[in-house]
């Protein structure tokens, strides 16, 4: 289905297609030119012979005789050759050509009368249908009729062969033809070739925009290309702004908020105070949590943006392994360091961090992260841990926004929801099993950067 949706392909086939019809219609135009000449010729050449049949017919005293003069062409002698003449009285055949062997050429017509101009008749000769030359001669000679004949297929032989290299000739011209069309688009659409490779290197971040030499008919079209990528790099600096300015502007009333908390609890109202110093923290993360939302989703359409795993990974673990340095945890990373994410390094690092950190919150004493590539389009995270792991009918409840199955340990339940969001952003996948450890594994399937 792809092909037919190509300018290519459109173009091939629509020049293939005209070019068949003019073909068509040449040969049958040039067959039917050919045809009523071969026809007009066999007929002209009927008309002479039977002029001569007539010459070399002579009355003497005793009657009608035929001089002892060899016939011009030697095929009405040939037996049976397609090529007869004879010459008939009111009693029948007086003479025949030899290729006759003794046989008529047919009924000739008996429309014609003496004194008209001779005609062309199609007969039914011995050999199969042909065409002859009928024609009288003067009264004096007895009302003689001189008929010269050919077979058809004397004349179908030869339409035959001139349309059979008609045919070749014209396959030809329609081969080369349609290379040489073939050979112009391919030239032609040549920019549009360059434009797109030019394009997957800005995607995959090798140039800023669209670079090179493009014909005077493209050029607009990679003036438009480059304007739009720098209004996308444009929107995605305000919308970084726009997330700072907002983080600035709450941060401060939260830290208020946060700081009449401390006071209630320092006057003696420990209970009011942490209810209030809960609900700032759930109120940060819900600001955090959008925040990034808005920034990876920005992020997310912009041409070139990718990540080191490896590093990514390495970064984070060395984070949470010092915030977690009181549980005696091991921790295996087993990483590809030549795989990229297509995704932004600040997203992939919340990703990861929100499930290491899942892991290490339950892990019993031991901690596999794995990155590898699963295709030319997919890379894949596994973070597994030995814990108690989740029941399969509980894996997909915890994604939702603020459900904790376990209330003892600390946490606000954003954190795996925060996970689907930046994964549906860049069109990826997440999904909770049972690791080989025994507890749960989380995997994450991103799109690969080339």
């Amino acid at each position: 289905m792809r092909a037919f949706e190509s300018l290519r392909f459109r173009l091939i086939a629509a020049a293939a297609v005209w070019l068949v019809v003019a073909l068509i219609a040449a040969f049958l135009a040039l067959s039917y030119i050919f045809r009523t000449q071969v026809e007009a010729g066999f007929e002209d050449e009927l008309q002479i012979h039977a002029e001569e049949v007539e010459r070399i017919t002579r009355f003497n005293r005793q009657g009608v005789a035929l001089e002892h003069l060899p016939f011009s062409d030697p095929r009405y002698e040939a037996p049976f050759s397609g090529f007869y003449w004879e010459v008939q009285g009111p009693e029948g055949v007086r003479f025949a050509s030899g290729s006759l062997q003794g046989r008529a050429i047919g009924p000739l017509p008996q429309d014609a009368e003496p004194g008209v101009k001779p005609h062309i008749e199609r007969v039914d000769g011995p050999t199969g249908p042909m065409i002859i030359n009928a024609r009288y001669g003067p009264e004096a000679e007895g009302r003689l009729r001189f008929a010269v004949g050919t077979d058809i297929r004397h004349v179908e032989a030869a339409i035959k062969e001139f349309d059979e290299l008609l045919f070749l000739a014209l396959g030809g011209l329609g081969a080369v033809l349609l290379l040489t069309v073939l050979g112009l688009i391919t030239f032609g659409m040549a920019p549009f070739s360059r434009l797109a490779e030019a394009m997957r290197e800005v995607r995959a971040g090798a140039a800023l925009s669209v670079e090179g030499k493009h014909p005077t008919e493209v050029q607009p079209l990679v003036a438009e290309l480059n304007t739009l990528i720098k209004g996308q790099r444009d929107s995605l600096q305000r919308a970084r702004a726009q997330a700072g300015n907002l983080a600035h502007a709450l941060k401060s009333p939260l830290a208020i908020v946060a700081d009449e908390a401390f006071q209630l609890d320092e006057r003696g109202d420990k209970a009011a105070g942490l209810v209030i110093a809960d609900q700032c923290k759930a109120m940060q993360l819900h600001i955090d949590h959008h925040i990034a939302r808005a920034r990876a989703q920005a992020v997310s359409r912009l041409p070139g943006t990718q990540s080191n795993i490896a590093e990514t990974v390495a970064g984070v673990v060395s984070a949470l392994s010092r915030l977690h340095i009181n549980k005696e945890i091991q921790l295996e990373q087993r990483l590809d360091p030549s795989i990229r994410a297509a995704m932004d390094g600040q997203d992939l690092s919340e990703l990861v961090a929100n499930l290491i950190d899942n892991a290490f919150k339950y892990a019993k004493s031991r901690i596999i992260v794995t990155a590898d590539a699963v295709d030319d389009a997919f890379v894949r995270i596994v973070v597994e841990d030995d814990g108690p792991g989740l029941p399969p009918q509980v894996r997909e409840i915890v994604f939702s926004p603020g459900i904790r199955l376990d209330e003892t340990r600390p946490g606000t339940g954003l954190g795996l929801s925060i996970v689907r969001d930046l994964v549906e952003l860049y069109q990826g996948e997440v999904e909770l099993g049972t690791a080989s450890l025994g507890g749960l594994s989380a995997v994450l399937k991103l799109k690969r950067h080339k």
